[in-house]
């Protein structure tokens, strides 16, 4: 991830954009051998082909430009070499303070010959192969880093564009000032401006909204650019029937590549979560840590899905035999032996909520920021707050993804060649504070049993006679309980000192009364029956006892019965308040399996053909999610007649349904991620996936 995305960029970038159409050598000196009137002869035509698209593009550039860029870009159409030499001095001598410029050029390139490496653009006067009439990439750049700290993105349509990254191949991470973006590989030709149409495209997407970068990112990341031109470009060559053009780039990562405003960024908080229908906390997100899943662990603690803000309100409740017993666990001394505490139990029986109480309560930056759900615990069930927390959402992930995540939430400083398990496990007990390290959704990681065997097995067994303690730290873990390769972790959980909570094992009567305590709360909070005092307990006393009875009597024994609860609760409350003398039938009547109040919730709404499709294609994506552009071409196989919908088709989805939807943000595109608020939900939606009837 780029250091400097956070940062307010200069205030001036000069963005210039050459175009050559026309080319033509100058005519004959006065006095040259032949005809007395040589120097009132036209000039003549060039050995290059006039490019009679490129002023027109030119100026498209230019303005699809104009709003990422200050202050408004100058187009340059057919300069010769000399004034074209001129105007990239200039840029040069603005940028040597460490200033930064943007620049597109349109036009032939060729290669110096004898020197497949350096690259030369062609000017309107450019004679033959003759370079020293022509502009020289390689020395421009060149110039650039050696005057000082100035910073270049380059955008070459031109034929062996490519040959303008070599010089910049080598250069260090930490030296980077020098991006090239190139319409086609040394050797190749570029064609028909197709790659310039391609950057005003995605440009017009971005400045539209349309690009799917995400507004918490203040500038555009350049790889992301250079792939949504490169898939733009594919498609321009499909529609015209020509040869694909491949687009190349230098290394496109560096210490402030702050080139392209993002049009939709949205500095103030609570202004970008609006725009994002309000996505619950991402403005707490960068101060805690960008690995934290902050949204998860609260979301679940305080048994809402949707939250304005940090002053949130909390419906959790019940299970205060189970949360009382955490809390002794994590108070128990480091020489107690104390090392591992599993969660367990079926899907959405609450084992996030749990795990979410707990960061929420014992993360340092949380714990009095987030005091509406900390107060919410009772004083004797609350686990008290830590020096060191780190916590995993692992759904998707790798064993070495949670490692990196662990380490940067602990602020552990990776060796040169990265982390092996064993030098992180031996550098987790040499930190000089024992860390609470938090991992939720095991069972739904990409490398679940590596990461049990490899990574959880040491932390929870491994002991040590020197160093500041014997174990290397508190591991809570939270999974479903299936799988062979889960037994050895939950053994260890099972052994005297350590903690192994089973929320299968509850008391019915107890589950009864948290159940209906969550849904009074949660009808209370939707509005509808916040001023019904009579109806509302009686309603969620109702709803409660049926869910109860239902997850009884289930082959399974139950399991799933507050996530059942809360789609109840929001079923609920979309229709009309009910009376007293209703809801007894009302409640019979209410589809009360998660199946079917799942389809209810997502299916039934007007106006909304897309969503069973849209939601399905987000249902199997893996890892932290997928873009929309992706979840546009994916879902067109979930529609019956394989169509494909619209951008605004998808988007109104994702809005309509961002109940059921969880964001991130892609760590190399900065694009927006979407993906299903529960494992239950990608379950029934990938269980019972339409087939399209179009074509594969």
């Amino acid at each position: 991830m780029d250091d400097s995305l956070g940062q307010d960029a200069p205030a001036d970038m000069p963005t210039l954009v050459v175009s050559m159409s026309t080319f033509r050598l100058p005519a004959a000196p006065a006095g040259a051998a032949g005809d007395e009137h040589d120097d009132e002869d036209p000039p003549e035509r060039s050995a290059w082909d006039d490019l009679p698209f490129s002023q027109e593009l030119g100026e498209r550039v230019s303005r699809h430009l104009a709003p990422l860029v200050p202050p408004a870009p100058r187009h340059l159409p057919d300069l010769d070499h000399t004034t074209l030499g001129e105007r990239m001095a200039e840029i040069r001598a603005a940028i040597k303070a460490g200033g930064c410029a943007v620049v597109h050029i349109v036009s032939h390139g060729f290669l110096r010959r004898g020197c497949p490496g350096d690259l030369m653009v062609v000017a309107s006067n450019t004679r033959d192969q003759q370079a020293k009439t022509a502009f020289d990439v390689r020395a421009f750049l060149q110039g650039v880093d050696d005057d000082g700290t100035g910073r270049v993105l380059l955008l070459l349509d031109v034929c062996h564009g490519g040959a303008g990254i070599d010089w910049t191949r080598n250069l260090p991470r930490a030296e980077r000032r020098l991006f090239v973006i190139a319409a086609c590989p040394p050797g190749a030709q570029a064609w028909g401006g197709r790659f310039s149409r391609a950057v005003c495209d995605v440009l017009d997407d971005l400045t539209k909204g349309h690009a799917g970068v995400d507004p918490s990112e203040q500038y555009v990341r350049l790889s992301w650019l250079k792939d949504e031109v490169y898939r733009r470009l594919l498609r321009l060559c499909e529609d015209d029937a020509c040869p694909d053009q491949e687009v190349v780039a230098s290394e496109l990562d560096g210490p402030d590549t702050r080139f392209l405003a993002n049009p939709w960024y949205r500095e103030d908080p609570v202004e970008r979560l609006k725009l994002r229908d309000r996505w619950a906390l991402q403005e707490f997100i960068d101060t805690v840590h960008p690995s934290l899943d902050l949204h998860h662990y609260l979301s679940r603690a305080s048994g809402r899905e949707t939250t304005p803000g940090l002053d949130v309100p909390c419906h959790f409740s019940g299970r205060n035999r189970e949360l009382r017993a955490l809390a002794d666990w994590l108070a128990r001394p480091e020489g107690d032996g104390a090392a591992v505490a599993v969660v367990t139990g079926s899907p959405g029986t609450g084992k996030s909520a749990l795990l979410g109480v707990v960061v929420c309560c014992t993360h340092p930056k949380l714990w009095k920021a987030l005091d509406t759900v900390v107060n919410h615990i009772r004083a004797r069930n609350r686990p008290d707050p830590w020096e060191a927390v780190a916590a995993v959402h692992a759904r998707g992930m790798t064993l070495s993804r949670v490692i990196d995540t662990i380490a940067g939430q602990l602020a552990m400083t990776a060796p040169d060649d990265g982390w092996s398990t064993q030098g992180f496990v031996d550098a987790v007990a040499a930190l000089p504070v024992e860390p609470l390290i938090v991992l939720d959704a095991l069972d739904e990681a990409r490398e679940s049993v590596r990461i049990t065997v490899e990574l959880l097995g040491p932390l929870a067994r491994r002991e040590y006679a020197d160093g500041p303690r014997s174990r290397p730290c508190r591991l809570l873990v939270g999974v479903r309980p299936y799988g062979e390769w889960l037994q050895p972790l939950l053994r260890a959980a099972a052994e005297p000192g350590q903690l192994l909570i089973d929320l299968d094992d509850t008391d019915r009567e107890d589950l009864t009364d948290a159940l209906a305590e969550y849904v009074e709360g949660l009808l209370r909070d939707a509005g509808s029956y916040a001023g019904r005092a009579p109806v509302r307990p009686a309603l969620a006393e109702a709803v409660a006892r049926r869910i109860e009875s239902a997850g009884r009597s289930a082959p399974a024994g139950g399991g799933g019965e507050f996530l059942t609860a809360q789609l109840a609760a929001r079923s609920i409350s979309a229709l009309p308040p009910l009376d007293a003398a209703d809801v007894e039938a009302a409640v019979d009547r209410l589809p009360l399996t998660l199946a079917a109040l799942l389809d209810g919730q997502l299916f039934a709404a007007d106006g909304l053909a897309w969503a069973r499709p849209v939601l399905t294609a987000i249902a199997f994506g893996k890892g932290e999610g997928m873009p929309a552009e992706l979840v546009r071409s994916a879902a067109a196989a979930f529609h019956p007649r394989g169509d494909q919908p619209s951008r605004e088709d998808v988007l109104e989805v994702l809005a309509s349904m961002s109940f059921f939807l969880r964001r991130d943000i892609d760590p190399e595109y900065g694009t927006t991620l979407y993906r299903l608020f529960h494992q239950e939900l990608v379950d029934h939606l990938t269980a019972t996936a339409p087939v399209s009837g179009g074509p594969a």
